[in-house]
């Protein structure tokens, strides 16, 4: 952790984009767009990374703490695979949850291209 994200507020939402392909898909109302989930987290995030060892979340560590920065696709990919390499016994309870949040969105967003995970910085 650097002594800059310190106490550094981050909001990370799984958010659902505007599918670019339109045809196939069934009758219906279209899937939400937008934000569909939503956590803010300060210390626990950046303490998680740093017990985790940040070398081994490098998708993760490249997180803005005070911009935003945005998963989707292959990036998701290599975050839900490095979090699965992870040992989340070693977390306390508020850095696990932030943690496995994050890789239980990460999992959504492999089953449906069109959801994406957003941290917005202080």
């Amino acid at each position: 952790m650097n002594e800059q994200e310190v106490g550094m507020a981050l909001v990370i939402e799984l958010r659902r984009g505007v599918s670019a392909l339109r045809t196939g898909r069934k009758a219906g109302p279209s899937p939400a767009t937008g934000m569909l989930e939503r956590m803010v987290v300060d210390d626990e995030f950046w303490t998680a990374l740093a017990r985790l060892g940040r070398h081994r979340l490098p998708t993760l560590s490249d997180v803005d703490a005070y911009g935003d920065t945005t998963l989707r696709g292959e990036a998701v990919d290599r975050m839900v695979g490095e979090l699965e390499g992870a040992n989340l016994a070693q977390l306390n309870s508020a850095e696990h949850e932030a943690i496995a949040t994050l890789w239980a969105w990460g999992l959504r967003c492999r089953a449906d291209r069109d959801l994406r995970i957003a941290f917005s910085g202080d």
